[in-house]
Order: structure tokens, then C-alpha cells, then sequence
């Protein structure tokens, strides 16, 4: 989700975080470190989220390029805060870089680091570690406020041929059907499909390849989905009546598709980008492939709250889950969690908006040009 910092600088300067109750860490693992707050959705909300990288800063050293916040919850979406469907969101504090899609920034220090820190991130469960969420919003330390082309999704690329962790399309699944209108295969104009890795210009804008490798970008810069004609009554019939998603509606329902069931899409204005085009728009980057960042170190916090105390399934599941996010394997999906009973809890990825594939981890994702680490991480206390 686009990030929401200015309003909590704003709140900042008026000194409203300083009347929140603390939150405290209750445990210390290799890992990650569990935190209880006063209240359930105390992480949630903006100056919570300030709060508990706050408390972190307090017991831990300057050392992260990320603060990933696992709120406890069963379902996995926060749908009263961060709406329908809505799985994590990412605050850029600090941004040092030059010709990517975020603007040079740095409010690190108001979330208790002084210039390492570059972003904090929340997810709605530790289940969001692997589920695609987390890939999803730590592209956005690349890609967050600045237009790189026309979009109609701002912050993601919308629909587009990008075909990344942020959204859009493959480009050889693209198909005109005449009169303005597309389809592309299944896609998301905000969101990836799971098994995708990140996209060719999602990874020149990490700094993981150069300007070179990345083709031409097709972009509908107004698209949007065709919807149908429906009655009052079929309407209804396609709204989601239960679960986190209650209340919206069903796309393949709600949305024209084409002979082979794929969703069409409308849009007047279409334009191809090349990377030179790009590069004169928003600049080289700076630093270049060949000097940029590819080691990484994120902070896990699980946070709770005392009228649910955190389980020995959440510890291990969220464990297993960081373990498997950070390796520079192949993540396998099902897979197996050992419990300290001597039982087991098998876990297994399904998605409810149909994005294909097994999920990928971080080194997977990045195609083996980056990678990153969580564990050691008592070294690291002050």
C-alpha cells in the first residue's frame, strides 16, 4: 500500500506518540523478538507503528535496512483499518538513492534510527511473511512516489507490462480485442502473481540489473476493468457476503471476459516506454548496478497483546516462516513446522484471488541477484 509518512510526521510534531502507552518485548529469539501492546490494534495504526520501531530502537542497534511488524491475527487482514483484502503496507523513512520511483528522503530518526533504517513495514499475520505481501511491499522502498509512467493505480504499476511484485501484466500475454479493449491473462493491476519474481524493471530500479535488460513497457494509462451491465439483483449476487473480503465484489463476476475467461480491461491512452525515455524522465540511477545494495537485514517484530498471549505455534510458524523467506534455496510449498510436543503443523499456500504457483522467497524472487538476512539477531542488542 502507498505509504502513509506524512501523516505521521505530521502527528509527530505534535507530540501525540509521546501519550501512547508503551508496548514491551517479551521475548528475544534468534530471529525476530515478540512485543505485547496495551491494546490489539495497537500496531495497527500509524502512531502504534512508530511506537513499537520506537521500543525496538531502545533494545536493539542501528543495523536493519527494514522493520517488519507481524501482527498476531487469525484471519490475516485488519479489514477495518486498512480495508477490504488489504495484507500489509510499507512507510519509506529513508531514501538515499537517486533514479528510482521514491523521492530523497529521511525521517528515520522518528522511528529511532539515526541513518540505517530505510523502511517499516506491517503485515497482517506471520503467514503474510511468505504469502507474496512482504515481497510486494519491500519493492516499494523502490517504487513509491514518484511517476515513473502514466498509471492508473498510483504507487503500482497498474496496467502495464511490467508484470511485477507491484503489479501489471507479461507482455507477450497481452491481446487487443479492438475498440479499446484487452485482455492479459490473469493479473492484478496492483498486485503480482505469486509465483512471478520481480519484475525486469522492478529489478533495475532495486539495482539488481542494468537499463539494459529491461524491454520496452506497453501502458494503459487510463485502464481500467470493463465492467458489465448487471441488474440490481445479479449484482448482489456477486457481492462476497462473509469473511475478510465481505462487502466487495467478485472481479470475474462483476467484470466482461474474454473467450477464454481472462478479464478484459478499457482504455483510451496507450503508450510504450522505453528505458531510455524512463532514465530522462526520473534520471539514472544513482548508485548503478554494478555499486548498488544487494545484502539486506530486516528486523521481525511479533506483535501481541496480553488478552492473547502469543502461542508456541505462532513462535514456531513465524520462525519457520522468516527462516524460509531469508533462505537462498527453493521455497517448497507444503511444508512441514515441528512443534515442541514432537507434533507438526503442515502448511500449505492457498490464495483466495487465484494468483498461480508456489510463493517465492526473497532470493528466489530477486533471481538470485540479492539476498537477505534475520537471524543473529541477538548480536545485534545494545
Amino acid at each position: 500500500m502507498r505509504c502513509f509518512l506524512v501523516l505521521v510526521c505530521l502527528t509527530l510534531v505534535s507530540g501525540c506518540v509521546a501519550f501512547l502507552p508503551y508496548p514491551k518485548i517479551t521475548h528475544h529469539f534468534d530471529n525476530f523478538v515478540v512485543m505485547e501492546t496495551p491494546t490489539r490494534d495497537y500496531a495497527v495504526g500509524k502512531m502504534g507503528m512508530v511506537r513499537v520501531s520506537l521500543e525496538f530502537y531502545r533494545h536493539y542497534k542501528d543495523e536493519f535496512d527494514l522493520v517488519v511488524l507481524v501482527l498476531r491475527s487469525e484471519t490475516g487482514f485488519f479489514p477495518n483499518h486498512w480495508g477490504p483484502g488489504v495484507q500489509g503496507r510499507m512507510a519509506v523513512v529513508r531514501n538515499t538513492l537517486q533514479g528510482t520511483g521514491t523521492s530523497r528522503l529521511n525521517f528515520g530518526h522518528a522511528f529511532g534510527s539515526d541513518e540505517k533504517l530505510k523502511g517499516v513495514v506491517q503485515l497482517a499475520s506471520n503467514f503474510q511473511i511468505l504469502d507474496g505481501a512482504l515481497l510486494h511491499e519491500f519493492m516499494h522502498l523502490w517504487y513509491f512516489n514518484l511517476e515513473i509512467f502514466p498509471t492508473s493505480v498510483f504507487g503500482h504499476w497498474g496496467f502495464s507490462s511490467v508484470g511485477g511484485r507491484l503489479g501489471g501484466f507479461q507482455r507477450d500475454e497481452l491481446n487487443s480485442l479492438g475498440d479499446g479493449k484487452y485482455s492479459a491473462g490473469y493479473f492484478q493491476p496492483q498486485d503480482g502473481r505469486r509465483a512471478l519474481p520481480y519484475g525486469d524493471l522492478e529489478m533495475y530500479l532495486a539495482g539488481w540489473i542494468p537499463a539494459s535488460d529491461v524491454p520496452d513497457i506497453w501502458v494503459a494509462e487510463d485502464g481500467e476493468w470493463l465492467k458489465k451491465d448487471l441488474t440490481e439483483e445479479e449484482l448482489a449476487d456477486c457481492e462476497i457476503k462473509e469473511g475478510p473480503l465481505a462487502g466487495t465484489f467478485k472481479l470475474d463476476c462483476t467484470t466482461e471476459l474474454d473467450t477464454d475467461g481472462n478479464r478484459i480491461f478499457a482504455a483510451s491512452e496507450t503508450s510504450t516506454w522505453s528505458m531510455e525515455q524512463i532514465i530522462e524522465k526520473i534520471g539514472p540511477r544513482i548508485p548503478s548496478v554494478e555499486d548498488s545494495q544487494k545484502e539486506f537485514r530486516i528486523a521481525f517484530i511479533l506483535v501481541t497483546h496480553g488478552s492473547e498471549p502469543v502461542t508456541e505455534k505462532d513462535l514456531k510458524l513465524t520462525e519457520s516462516f522468516i527462516e524460509r523467506f531469508t533462505a537462498k534455496t527453493p521455497l517448497e510449498n507444503p511444508f512441514k513446522v515441528r512443534l515442541d510436543d514432537s507434533s507438526q503443523v503442515t502448511v500449505t499456500f492457498n490464495n483466495p484471488w487465484g494468483r498461480k504457483g508456489k510463493p517465492l522467497n526473497f532470493w528466489e524472487a530477486t533471481r538470485g541477484m540479492a539476498t537477505v538476512e534475520a537471524g543473529d539477531l541477538q548480536s545485534y542488542r545494545r
